[in-house]
């Protein structure tokens, strides 16, 4: 991936050293190393910033897909296992049916089919030109307002 792009991965605190031990061998004399960025965690302004940046973003499929979705960035949806989560298999299929996002699921991801769709992606300015409308569709930036309004009418309601 570093030889044709950026890439900026959310690893978690808690894997954070491994993965930086695992990137210090595995890109030791790779020229593009420079080109991969891992970060322990994203707080809201570097989230923001990778966010008006990216061309792609990989993802599991928790919440952060609403996130997203108002970024209006293509996405590559990686639900948790049914096993551990059925909940992120029905939102990353969810979302996918939108258009906004391609869904691989655990059980079929190799390093070839990820890189593939992210080749199928980037390389096509139609497809992910469809995934970023697709997206501010799916996107619903005015929740938050509703659910005030309609606190305040319950509360005016009891008042």
């Amino acid at each position: 991936l570093v030889g044709r792009y950026q890439v900026i991965h959310q690893t978690g605190k808690n894997n954070f050293a491994e993965v930086k031990q695992t990137v210090g061998v595995v890109l030791k004399d790779n020229p593009n190393a420079s080109r991969y960025h891992p970060m322990e965690y994203l707080d809201v302004l570097a989230m923001r910033m990778a966010a008006g940046c990216a061309s792609v973003i990989i993802s599991r499929a928790g919440s952060s897909i609403f996130e997203i979705a108002s970024w209006g960035v293509p996405a590559i949806i990686i639900p948790l296992s049914e096993e551990v989560s059925h909940d992120q298999t029905k939102n990353a299929f969810a979302y996918a049916r939108s258009g906004a996002a391609a869904v691989i699921e655990e059980h079929n991801l190799s390093a070839h089919i990820l890189v593939a769709e992210i080749d199928r992606i980037i390389n096509s300015p139609a497809i992910g030109e469809k995934m970023k409308i697709a997206a501010k569709g799916f996107a619903r930036t005015d929740s938050a307002q509703k659910i005030a309004q309609v606190v305040l009418e319950i509360a005016l309601e009891h008042a």
